[in-house]
């Protein structure tokens, strides 16, 4: 077996065909049978034992099979299947000359140090709001630590960043009443991916246009995840001679839904370096606003008829565990509240966290919404 075909196990192969609209209609002691939508006649024997004796050549057929059945290249469909529970988020330098499969050693490096940089500054994104950070947070850094990258991939020169969009055993419940911290502390995966896709996107933006940004443009854009740290891993490769532009493409895990709003491509290019490093420098001058923020699901509604707001109980983790943090809604926004409660969807506020030891947490939000990094349909 190949590299990648030693990764395979059946759940995987499950979660593929699954995603792909084939159904099981026959199951025995090692082995299921699937069939396609649409009414096409296909059948394919799927190995449901890894530990069987040959299962490695039950795998290979049904690769054969599928190879014939999606008209795709064999390795195109293996690795599809090895990443079906990950985002993969690839960074791509281009040069006409200078980059063709391989990089400069200089270029090659300000590429993997802005990978580790651009993973940190989103990890802290996704934890508080900030123009500029003067410490990281400890859990940005450790997540860093833990995000694998894959092999280098054709195409100029392409880094590819791993990061867990759903543990296989874990299934997030749509009505779940209460958070699971086991499945919290996973999701923190797929929203550091989704605060880094809508950051990059609203930097792009703001660097790509035929103007320069006003500052009430570089401001809100601390609340998308831009900082001065995301800013300088940016600017330090594409301000290098050997790079022309820079992109990242966002592929989204297909067993669970993508974030929404989140972007599949953002684009740098080399000319944009002035406009990036000027945001930068805006944003390390900029009053230090910290902004926390915190997800979970609504445990707790007060209301009185005759009142223009609401107090809203948020189950959260807070510090490794479980907490209420309190805070009041406009009458809109609690409105948007009671239908995440009594739909199950899971929130994310953005404010004023105040969770001093011994009291009650409580939050003053300036933003409050269906958590978009789970969440890409509209609640009824």
């Amino acid at each position: 077996m190949n590299a990648i075909e030693e990764k395979i196990a059946p759940d995987m192969l499950q979660s593929y065909l699954h995603s792909r609209g084939w159904t099981s209609i026959a199951s025995g002691p090692v082995s299921q049978l699937w069939t396609p939508s649409g009414g096409a006649s296909n059948e394919v024997l799927v190995p449901t034992r890894g530990d069987a004796s040959d299962f490695k050549k039950r795998l290979r057929i049904l690769l054969s099979d599928l190879v014939e059945f999606e008209r795709r290249d064999a390795k195109a469909i293996e690795s599809d299947i090895a990443s079906i529970y990950l985002d993969v988020t690839n960074l791509r330098a281009a040069h006409p000359s200078a980059i063709d499969d391989s990089i400069p050693l200089q270029a090659g490096y300000e590429l993997f140090s802005s990978a580790h940089k651009i993973l940190v500054a989103s990890a802290a994104a996704t934890i508080r709001r900030q123009g500029h950070f003067r410490n990281m947070p400890l859990r940005a850094r450790e997540h860093a630590k833990n995000v694998r990258l894959g092999h280098t991939k054709r195409g100029s020169y392409v880094i590819p960043i791993l990061s867990q969009a759903r543990a296989p055993e874990l299934v997030y419940e749509p009505n779940q009443e209460h958070i699971d911290l086991q499945i919290e502390e996973t999701l923190f995966d797929r929203r550091v991916a989704a605060t880094m896709s809508r950051a990059l996107d609203t930097l792009q933006k703001l660097v790509s246009a035929d103007r320069t940004p006003t500052a009430s443009e570089m401001s809100d854009s601390i609340g998308e995840g831009v900082s001065r740290e995301l800013c300088r891993a940016v600017g330090s490769v594409i301000k290098s001679d050997a790079v022309a532009e820079m992109d990242i493409s966002f592929a989204w895990s297909d067993v669970t839904s993508p974030p929404s709003g989140a972007t599949t491509l953002v684009h740098f290019e080399k000319d944009s370096e002035p406009l990036v490093q000027m945001v930068s420098e805006y944003l390390m001058k900029v009053p230090r606003v910290r902004e926390h923020v915190i997800y979970g699901v609504i445990t707790e509604l007060k209301r009185r008829p005759e009142e223009n707001t609401g107090r809203v109980g948020l189950e959260s983790l807070i510090d490794g565990r479980r907490k209420v943090v309190w805070m009041d809604l406009g009458i809109e926004s609690y409105h948007l509240a009671v239908r995440c409660h009594d739909s199950g969807t899971p929130v994310v506020v953005r404010g004023i966290l105040d969770n001093a030891p011994g009291r009650v947490a409580t939050m003053d939000p300036t933003e409050f919404g269906p958590d978009a990094s789970l969440v890409s349909q509209r609640l009824p």
